[in-house]
């Protein structure tokens, strides 16, 4: 089995034996392996891909990274999900040390890093708490390359982020495609992704995102997102076709203006969505998750809004749940009035 791997203090049991499993299952005689969505893009499933597709996906991500025989990855999300999984195999064909840290929502806290780590996957929470600890925030800068994935990425976060002296990455990817296949470096300027290299892209008659037939996907996959395609190796994320809004004939991404705004809503959980309008078919109204504000607090709120965003973009009023229904993986499921 292979043993160029380091569990660091804090790493409990069942983390260790789930890691054990799935090294000792990626070197066993089977050519496949199974893999779980999320549920993110429809219904949860298992899908089962062939171990030369997984190899494929992991030495993309090498090439992109430029990976070494003997440098170091750290391991800190499960190999119960297809990114944990997805760590291991890189560092066994690349023949890379794996440092693994514990399973929480700040996992270098209390560890002394002594060596500079060529590559970790973090989800957002987990960079957001590591952040606000001085110590820990210097253990992961030492992380030469992190790419960052598993949920979205709020603006001021990514602010945060863009202050580091590492490199930081956003992923774009799904459970077909074998986590990500196009990576966005967060520095304050860079706003599309790009391809992992032997990837290609295009977009269909409702503008959204096609992967074309390559080494890992055997057919064209179609997908829900909607892009500005810059060419096929390269693009900006607008938002999924299943949430755009047609107000007055103008398409409307509202998670392009969600990130816009979403500082001026520290204590509630809020989304764009829209209702029936006699004058534009359907006008924009925010969502907001808690108990009703007073007339006057929503009025400011509104007013605010239309300083950040364009004027028919803008929510024309509010309405108030109680608590925001979500999926099984915690994402908020959005409704139109």
């Amino acid at each position: 089995m292979y043993k160029d791997i380091v569990f660091l203090d804090g790493v409990d049991d069942d983390f260790c034996q789930t890691v054990i499993n799935f090294i000792e299952e990626w070197e066993s005689y089977s050519t496949f392996i199974s893999i779980s969505s999320s549920g993110t893009t429809g219904t949860p499933k298992t899908i089962e891909f062939s171990k030369k597709q997984v190899e494929t996906s992991a030495r993309k991500t090498g090439q992109f990274f430029n990976f070494k025989k003997g440098e170091t990855v750290l391991l800190n999300l499960s190999p119960k999900f297809v990114a944990g999984k997805l760590m291991i195999v890189r560092a066994i064909l690349h023949e890379m040390k794996i440092v693994v840290a514990p399973l929480n929502s700040n996992p270098l806290k209390g560890i002394t890093l002594l060596d500079e780590i060529k590559f970790g996957a973090f989800v957002p929470y987990q960079v957001l708490e590591i952040l606000k600890d001085d110590a820990s925030k210097l253990a992961y800068e030492k992380i030469k390359n992190v790419i960052i994935g598993g949920a979205e990425i709020s603006r001021e976060l990514e602010k945060q982020i863009a202050q580091l002296s590492n490199k930081n990455y956003a992923t774009f990817g799904m459970t077909e495609t074998l986590t990500h296949f196009a990576l966005r470096l967060i520095d304050g300027k860079t706003d599309f992704y790009s391809c992992l290299p032997g990837i290609s892209i295009n977009k269909d008659e409702r503008g959204c995102l096609t992967i074309e037939p390559n080494d890992i996907l055997p057919e064209r996959l179609v997908t829900n997102d909607c892009i500005e395609l810059i060419d096929n190796n390269h693009f900006k994320w607008k938002g999924r076709i299943d949430n755009v809004i047609n107000s007055g004939g103008v398409k409307i991404f509202p998670e392009t203006d969600e990130k816009i705004m979403e500082h001026l809503f520290e204590e509630n959980r809020f989304y764009l969505s829209s209702k029936k309008s006699e004058k534009f078919g359907k006008e924009i109204i925010l969502i907001l998750e808690g108990n009703i504000w007073d007339e006057i607090r929503q009025q400011n709120i509104l007013s605010e809004i239309k300083k950040l965003i364009p004027e028919y973009h803008a929510p024309k009023s509010i309405l108030f749940l109680d608590k925001f229904e979500e999926t099984g993986n915690g994402k908020i499921i959005r409704k139109k009035f």
